[in-house]
């Protein structure tokens, strides 16, 4: 595709993207797809899923102004295509969201072996862009590269939805995957609280998973989670929930994540209850645009029966942050700022890092350790190395 000017004809920049995920799920499409399309380049997904594993198209690469490397694509799996990226002599730039080189128990601790590889894009990359400060901060300590904070900026017209309508009954939403099970600990005991204060003028609306102590509870239903990202957010702005609970417990890899869960309640008109703590005291100001709890369970219930209790105010509430997320956090508004670091690396040349292998330099060694015992001993006995 090209545009056309009075003098020339300039051709639209193509981004080719270097991820585990498919280009229709959340992280892709916020942090990605629609951006670069909101800003009318074209975007390629190299990736593509099959019954034996990932199948990388290399040749995009060639035809691309800008490659991007996206959150955990670093992996022992994908050394050779790394490689080829880096001496395709394109501009590369990293993608991340998350703390990968911390990843609690919870959330997948077979995470912990593509840490090497992180480690080593982090030293390569042109550019590095990430979602929160507290997150730039933390990755500063591996590399020396440029690291930009491109907070996250939503699709706000995906989302948006007039408030719910109140009636007798009152609904409270709780969204995420098994993951979330230590964060939903937190609002457990208030949950049941609140549902024997209130009986069956109350419902918990769990999209996804629900933790095990509150299943076959009358007051709680449970939604399939949708990982196709429009179809997510076409699925809560049906639900008819009147409020939202997102609780997280302190760890470093909570305070690295980013506030996307406000910017998307928010957009779609669903008033919410946040953990008092990175990331979203940042964001939310308590009585103004949401409401804090803190990690005692006496605040939760207070929090949640504010909202059942003063209309006025959860109305005002939910205006505060629906206009705030449109006005500063949304595609519409704040596309240029977000897409500065990527036409800044448009078509340039990629900038070596002759080091940046040290990374990996033990995991180099070792394969090449385990290549002389195969090919010099152990093809003797019949028996391959592990």
């Amino acid at each position: 595709m090209t545009v056309g000017t009075n003098n020339h004809t300039i051709k639209t920049p193509t981004v080719a993207v270097y991820s585990y995920e498919p280009d229709v799920f959340s992280c892709s499409m916020i942090r990605i797809v629609d951006p670069i399309r909101a800003n009318n380049w074209n975007v390629v997904w190299a990736g593509i899923k099959k019954k034996k594993g990932y199948v990388f198209n290399h040749e995009v690469a060639y035809k691309a102004d800008l490659i991007v490397i996206h959150r955990m694509f670093p992996s022992k799996y994908t050394e050779s295509t790394l490689r080829f990226l880096i001496n395709s002599g394109k501009p590369i730039i990293y993608d991340l969201d998350d703390l990968f080189l911390n990843v609690s128990k919870e959330h997948r601790p077979e995470y912990k072996q593509f840490s090497p590889y992180i480690k080593w894009i982090l030293k390569e990359a042109d550019a590095i862009t990430v979602s929160t400060d507290q997150l730039k901060i933390e990755l500063a300590k591996h590399t020396g590269r440029p690291i930009f904070v491109n907070q996250n900026i939503i699709n706000f017209d995906l989302f948006y939805s007039k408030p719910r309508e109140r009636s007798s009954h009152f609904n409270f939403l709780i969204s995420g995957t098994p993951s979330h099970q230590r964060d939903w600990a937190i609002i457990e005991g208030p949950i049941l609280d609140i549902i024997n204060l209130y009986k069956e003028k109350v419902k918990f609306i769990f999209f996804g998973d629900t933790p095990e102590k509150l299943r076959g509870n009358p007051s709680i239903e449970i939604i399939e989670f949708q990982p196709n990202y429009t179809n997510y957010a076409t699925q809560l702005k049906k639900i008819e929930a009147h409020a939202a609970l997102i609780p997280l417990v302190e760890t470093n890899y909570n305070n690295c994540k980013s506030n996307i869960k406000w910017l998307e309640y928010s957009a779609a008109g669903i008033p919410g209850i946040y953990s008092d703590r990175l990331p979203y005291n940042l964001s939310v100001i308590d009585q103004h645009n949401g409401l804090l709890a803190s990690d005692n369970p006496c605040s939760w219930v207070k929090a949640m029966t504010q909202l059942l209790e003063n209309r006025q105010a959860t109305s005002k509430l939910i205006e505060n942050a629906q206009q705030e997320v449109k006005e500063q956090h949304s595609i519409e508004t704040k596309l240029p700022g977000y897409m500065s670091v990527f036409t800044r690396h448009i078509q340039q040349k990629h900038n070596f890092n002759r080091f940046s292998q040290t990374a990996i330099l033990h995991l180099m060694l070792l394969d090449n350790f385990r290549y002389f015992i195969e090919k010099n001993i152990t093809w003797r006995f019949g028996k391959k190395t592990v």
